[in-house]
């Protein structure tokens, strides 16, 4: 019994080798097959593009693509494509007008009318690199093709052109479902082709279904301007979150009083995205009458709408010793980090620090008032540690001075280990410790040798 199980143990293995063999063998032959196409492809693009020149002139184009087949004539259209998409304004006008008047421009028009499925999509794709009348009519008239894979192709043709005589076609397209056209290549499409015009969405921010509305604010969120301003102050107040902070994303191009008015009032909505997404459009518009906003955002529960706040804060009224105070006179001490902490990745601690070099009387003024009130404050371990590496000793010991005269122990006592690390400059090392002998501390037993 045990003998026979061998005897099929082996035979199996033997079986799934010799059909992992094969397996490897047929995947390096289409490999292979596929390889030789790739080149074979290449070689008729070269010798496709050579005849046709640098020039692409319509006589020549015309009499090549006549005289090729299907594969060439895929390749001859990446050419032109190619072409088509240079930065050379010169070489890419070329493109299109010998595609035009080589009658290449039309057959993609007939194809997309009458060809199969995958003629038709390629022709729809084509007609999305060339801006003329005929080639977005008939794309505006494909919305229309029962093919998703079509309108797929449609809504992106219409997009890349962004031209506005496309929104009908666009238009028909919001009807198909997510799952044909995702909402982001909507969105995009529909902003591309109402860029200058964005009055053409206006009247989606009305339709009954929340999908479109929130199409519809998504790309104003890109080219909204005050002609839409009535309209986005009533898509405000819609009743989907998704939609509003999308209009207060479309509210951040407006500078209008009434948009920071409205944004002002979604800084309180009762959903935290759109909360942040009104204090972000307030920090964007940089108006200071959104100041009150972002100070009481400072408070709000959610971490991200603090960090948020803090940010428009700072876009609004800058990081100024005024605005330290009113965050202070909230008595928050979570406003005042998530303040200071948005501050801190603007450089500035080492900003304030620097300014008490003292080259600039009403900088260094100001820096002294900054960092009195972060001593009273309590921020006191990056201004000690700021003793100990700055690069200005000047500005070491000017600091020191002013950190000496804090009454919290924790000061002194930190600025005593300070004294005591190896790498403290001397003149610092005594200047703290004149400084907390003045100040009634003992000071430390001197080691032998310290170096310089």
């Amino acid at each position: 019994m045990n003998q026979l199980s061998l005897e099929h143990l082996r035979f199996a293995v033997y079986v799934l080798s010799l059909s992992s063999l094969a397996m490897a063998l047929l995947v390096y032959l289409l490999m292979q097959i596929q390889h030789r196409r790739h080149l074979t492809r290449e070689v008729r693009r070269i010798m496709l593009a050579s005849k046709l020149g640098l020039t692409l002139e319509e006589d020549a184009l015309r009499a090549l693509w006549t005289a090729s087949g299907r594969a060439d004539r895929e390749i001859i259209e990446d050419i032109l494509v190619a072409q088509r998409r240079l930065p050379d304004p010169g070489r890419s006008s070329a493109a299109e007008n010998a595609a035009l008047g080589a009658g290449i421009h039309g057959a993609w028009i007939k194809q997309l009318q009458q060809g199969r499925v995958s003629r038709r999509v390629r022709a729809a794709a084509m007609l999305g690199h060339f801006r003329d009348q005929r080639g977005v009519e008939a794309l505006v008239a494909a919305a229309e093709d029962p093919s998703s894979q079509v309108a797929l192709a449609v809504a992106l043709s219409l997009g890349r052109l962004g031209d506005p005589r496309g929104m009908p076609g666009l238009m028909r397209l919001t009807k198909q479902p997510r799952r044909v056209i995702p909402d982001l290549t909507l969105a995009a499409a529909l902003a591309a082709c109402a860029r200058g015009q964005p009055t053409l969405l206006a009247e989606l921010l009305k339709a009954p279904e929340v999908r479109l509305r929130s199409i519809a604010a998504w790309a104003l969120s890109e080219v909204a301007d005050p002609t839409v301003l009535p309209q986005l102050l009533l898509a405000a107040r819609d009743a989907e979150p998704e939609v509003r902070a999308k209009v207060a994303r479309a509210l951040s191009h407006i500078s209008a009083p009434e948009a920071v008015d409205a944004l002002s009032g979604m800084a309180r909505d009762q959903v935290w995205f759109v909360r942040v997404r009104a204090l972000d459009a307030l920090g964007r518009l940089r108006d200071l009458r959104g100041e009150p906003a972002a100070l009481a955002g400072l408070a709000d529960p959610v971490r991200e709408v603090r960090n948020r706040a803090a940010s428009a804060l700072r876009q609004i009224a800058g990081m100024k010793s005024a605005v330290m105070a009113k965050v202070l006179a909230t008595g928050s001490r979570r406003s005042f980090e998530c303040l200071l902490s948005e501050w801190e990745r603007g450089g500035f601690l080492e900003r304030v620090v620097a300014q008490l070099a003292g080259h600039d009387w009403a900088k260094f003024a100001e820096s002294q008032e900054f960092v009195k009130t972060l001593i009273a404050a309590g921020v006191t371990r990056a201004l000690v540690n700021f003793v100990l590496i700055f690069p200005d000793i000047k500005v070491r010991l000017r600091l020191l001075r002013l950190l000496a005269q804090a009454p919290r122990p924790v000061v002194r006592e930190a600025l005593l280990a300070v004294a005591e690390r190896p790498q403290c400059d001397r003149r610092v090392a005594a200047a703290i410790r004149a400084r907390m002998a003045a100040a009634g501390s003992p000071p430390p037993v001197e080691e032998a040798s310290r170096p310089a």
